[in-house]
């Protein structure tokens, strides 16, 4: 057991002074980025089983460490640091597909055909939809949230807010109002298609 201790330790020292050399190097970093990239892409291929997104999630990390490197320390070993980086960005990619598949539903209430929309205008959709949904008010997001997130209804979102039915009512017809103003455009396209 003292010896696992010993030998963790070493990693983790032996990954800091790595982290160290890639501030400096941009071969040390590369070496960092060649060593776990293939690593990190088939852990996520496997979740996601989407080879693209899982190679824009891997990018988003390592542009992430890159960016964080001269106040990276890291206390575990730069294996289980960046392993459980990828793991956030999937849990955090499975999250955001689940809000974007439900305000979809309540974005667009009508049935959808099968559509012909190219990956890229459902990515671009999708990131409107974020965008859209950071921009609304705090008060209005966290009431919409728990609507739609979370389903509870217009009473339960009354009483845990402590504010009234009508202010409820308010700032969902609010963010629904602000997300067919700013979706209009998909709006027509797929009522075209419907």
């Amino acid at each position: 057991m003292m010896m696992h201790n010993a030998n963790n330790f070493s990693e983790i020292s032996a990954d800091n002074l790595l982290i160290k050399r890639a501030r400096k190097d941009p071969k040390a970093f590369a070496e960092i980025y060649h060593t776990y990239f293939p690593l990190l892409l088939n852990i996520a291929y496997k979740k996601l089983e989407s080879k693209p997104l899982a190679e824009d999630l891997v990018q988003e990390i390592f542009v992430a460490l890159y960016q964080n490197l001269d106040k990276l320390e890291i206390s575990c070993s730069l294996s289980a640091y960046l392993n459980k980086a990828i793991r956030f960005k999937i849990m955090n990619e499975y999250r955001s597909k689940a809000v974007r598949i439900h305000y979809s539903k309540t974005v667009f209430p009508f049935p959808l055909c099968k559509t012909d929309f190219s990956s890229l205008e459902v990515k671009e959709l999708s990131h409107k939809l974020d965008r859209v949904y950071d921009q609304l008010p705090r008060k209005c997001r966290q009431v919409f949230m728990l609507s739609r997130r979370e389903g509870l209804s217009q009473k339960a979102i009354s009483q845990k807010l402590d504010i009234s039915l009508s202010t409820v009512e308010k700032h969902i017809g609010k963010a629904l109002k602000i997300f067919k103003d700013e979706l209009h455009e998909y709006r027509l396209l797929i009522q075209g298609l419907a």
